[in-house]
């Protein structure tokens, strides 16, 4: 005879502790080559700065399974004239081919379209992988062209900034459907628009980027709901980060915490540094009530809202986080298998 003792631990709720998103990346390049990006017109000549940023970007993604997509795009059919590549990252020669097309780029040989960026955005859109993380980096140094533009078709625009307006007042809706994610790049002064950029501020998952580099660090929580128990008296709880490249991220980095206001917990320092690629939150109970006291008057499950921001040049992906409080023991179940020879 022989037995078999087999422990689970079980907890005495509905509760099943959530997964961790372990969704693949894909990478969404709308590359503006109008002939703006030249210097045309007393313009800011930075077309070769960008496309080498844009370049390093690719070379630095750390997942050689990540897609990379790149569109230039210029007028509201110029998609019709232009090449577009889709490869993995690590797919040196897919990359190179696409560079060698691009490396070519000039102000002599690239189409005289005009710049549509709403279309832009929609183009990117119907490239969204449902099965991955999208990120798309909107790459631009104007605004909208007005319309009428030009008669020639691969030249016209078709779309007004007030439908550019729209499908980034929507922006929301859109990315909580699909895991998306906008940096809109504003690559030069020229293509800085206030009323633009207070849009995508009020909107969750999409960020406004100046400047040239749109390589930016960003940093998401491996999880967006922590789990603790009165029963085990917590006194801190560690938010595992994520970044799209530690090395972007320079020098010393601190993170804010805004608690909703609840009956049980307050933070004990609001500005916390970012160590071995997490932080540590450390907890004071409400008006130093005793944890015997919040487990007899606590509900079995609270969950309290909190908010993670940054003063740094640094972007937080999905920063609003559950803490969710328990309140009740754990208990053990043995199970007894008795085989009988």
């Amino acid at each position: 005879m022989f037995k078999i003792i087999l422990s689970i631990l079980l907890i005495l709720c509905h509760f099943i502790g959530l997964g961790q998103n372990f969704k693949k990346e894909q990478r969404i390049y709308m590359l503006d080559i109008t002939k703006s990006m030249w210097g045309l017109n007393d313009s800011e000549n930075i077309f070769n700065e960008v496309k080498n940023t844009l370049y390093k970007g690719i070379e630095d993604i750390k997942d050689p399974e990540t897609i990379v997509k790149i569109i230039p795009f210029q007028a509201t059919y110029t998609y019709l004239k232009l090449d577009r590549w889709t490869f993995k990252a690590g797919d040196r020669d897919s990359f190179l081919q696409a560079k060698k097309t691009i490396d070519n780029y000039s102000i002599e040989n690239v189409p005289g379209g005009y710049t549509d960026i709403y279309s832009a955005l929609e183009t990117a859109k119907k490239n969204i992988d449902s099965d991955r993380v999208n990120y798309i980096f909107l790459l631009t140094d104007g605004n909208q062209s007005p319309i009428p533009s030009a008669s020639k078709k691969t030249s016209k625009i078709d779309f007004s900034e007030d439908d550019l307006k729209t499908s980034l007042g929507n922006w929301c809706d859109f990315s909580n459907k699909s895991e998306s994610h906008l940096f809109y790049v504003m690559l030069s002064k020229a293509a800085l628009n206030k009323p633009i950029v207070n849009i995508i501020e009020k909107q969750c998952n999409a960020y406004s980027v100046e400047g040239t580099n749109m390589n930016i660090a960003f940093i998401k929580p491996y999880s967006n709901n922590i789990k603790v128990n009165l029963h085990d008296d917590p006194n801190n709880f560690e938010i595992e980060l994520n970044a799209n490249n530690w090395d972007y991220i320079k020098g010393q980095t601190f993170l804010k915490i805004n608690l909703k206001n609840n009956s049980i917990f307050e933070v004990d320092e609001n500005n916390i540094k970012v160590e071995n690629n997490k932080i540590v939150v450390r907890l004071k109970t409400k008006n130093n009530e005793t944890f015997e006291a919040l487990r007899k008057n606590s509900p079995i499950e609270s969950v309290i809202p909190l908010t993670l921001s940054t003063d740094n040049n640094l972007k937080i992906l999905n920063p609003d986080i559950n803490l969710v409080v328990r309140n009740n023991k754990e208990r053990v179940l043995t199970l007894e298998f008795v085989e009988n020879e």
